[in-house]
């Protein structure tokens, strides 16, 4: 048995290779586990089997020998990803994940708000870190972003699975190229166009924050809902990442800020164009 998290091993087992999950949340456990029935019974190609275990905290899935997490980088795994998250968000006309007692709606703007608060709430130390100006102007972007999001997204529209947590390394290409989404802790309910911009999140840094060259190259993001283009003005990855920062140890957060300060000017000097390309889109 080798450990790959907290609370995820490598379990060799007469020659076969699993990956073993240990969950401490009863309820999210049954919400992993309901996912992935209802998903294999459509024979949903995108996710890896779940195993049946004796212990209900467990998820036991065969371990993906050779797969590799996708990287934003690369124009074939964005698309690849994307595609996959699209598939998945159609697996409505298959279930109505929205009668699911197991599924919530994805409460975005209150996360995000305190995503905000939280972040104003260590202004002192983060100043101290990463700068005054640089500091002012993430809480400048999110204040201003989190009306205007507010303000799009007032009808809910279509409200389907959602996956909940496209970092990259929750999406795998396995050995033959076919895409496999892991991780359904954060499963929820919720807009596709949602999660379609919590991905454009997550692959902005890794285009330089052109959106528009994004909006090109993925039509399904070019075609999103003005409210879903909206979110992409919140400064949600620089909140998420300073936030988690604050979480380490003090030599780790001084190893982490190094890192995170060439990425939070990068994306500040683009933010200006982002915003107007954003708004532009939007009309």
């Amino acid at each position: 048995m080798k450990q790959i998290k907290e609370n995820v091993w490598k379990v060799e087992d007469n020659g076969s290779k699993y990956s073993l999950k240990r969950y401490h949340s009863m309820s999210t456990a049954v919400k992993v586990k309901h996912v992935h029935e209802e998903l294999e019974k459509m024979d949903f190609p995108h996710i890896v089997p779940v195993l049946p275990t004796e212990d209900r905290l467990l998820l036991q899935q065969p371990w993906m020998e050779n797969a590799r997490p996708v990287s934003y980088k690369r124009r074939a795994d964005r698309t690849d990803s994307l595609a996959a998250l699209q598939a998945l968000h159609q697996t409505d006309v298959h279930f109505d994940w929205k009668a699911s007692p197991y599924l919530h709606t994805y409460p975005l703007l209150t996360k995000w708000v305190d995503r905000l608060s939280r972040f104003l709430d260590h202004r002192i130390f983060l100043q101290q870190m990463l700068g005054v100006r640089r500091v002012q102007e993430i809480i400048f972007y999110a204040k201003e972003a989190l009306p205007i999001v507010r303000q799009y997204n007032r009808e809910p529209g279509q409200q389907t699975l959602l996956h909940g947590d496209v970092v990259h390394h929750n999406i795998l290409r396995d050995q033959n190229g076919v895409i496999r989404l892991i991780d359904f802790d954060l499963a929820c309910i919720s807009s596709p166009d949602t999660e379609l911009a919590l991905w454009s999140h997550r692959v902005l840094p890794h285009v330089s924050y052109n959106v528009n060259f994004l909006f090109g190259e993925q039509r399904a993001i070019g075609n999103m809902n003005p409210g879903a283009k909206a979110m992409l003005l919140y400064p949600n990855e620089l909140l998420r990442e300073w936030l988690h920062l604050l979480t380490l140890p003090d030599q780790n957060q001084q190893k982490l800020a190094r890192q995170l300060i060439p990425f939070t000017e990068a994306a500040l000097s683009a933010w200006p164009k982002l915003w107007y390309d954003v708004e532009h889109s939007m009309k």
